[in-house]
């Protein structure tokens, strides 16, 4: 697995409209089954993305989503988990991003209060 994406704080995961142009946004990213993974909102306009097209990339950024120049950009597919294996993601970003986790989830607590429920979703990047 690729050194420059397994000590990333932040990737820019970039998915594909249906016309074929490209979204790219920072996220923490955590290795996984031979491949990396981060939690999201199952219904997020990426997840809907990933659905119509599963080609995907990771080029390590900052946290505003910058990308230097010369990163190197990894090409592969996505896929949404959910389950079990979303719960797995969920405790490996928790524990590789603790104060950051404690803030989103107090964000996450907020939006169910208000009536909207961002689920437990994650998403798996393959290489290739």
């Amino acid at each position: 697995m690729p050194h420059d994406l397994d000590s990333a704080s932040y990737v820019s995961f970039t998915t594909y409209r249906k016309d074929g142009s490209a979204v790219s946004l920072p996220v923490w990213v955590v290795p996984f089954e031979g491949g990396y993974a981060f939690t999201t909102d199952p219904g997020s306009a990426k997840v809907r993305r990933i659905g119509n097209d599963p080609r995907a990339t990771l080029r390590v950024c900052d946290r505003a989503g910058k990308v230097a120049d010369g990163a190197v950009e990894h090409s592969g597919t996505a896929v949404l988990l959910d389950g079990e294996a979303a719960l797995r993601v969920k405790d490996l970003v928790r524990r590789k991003y603790r104060i950051g986790s404690v803030l989103v989830g107090a964000m996450s607590a907020v939006a169910r209060l208000r009536g909207r429920n961002p689920g437990n979703g994650a998403v798996k990047f393959t290489l290739g």
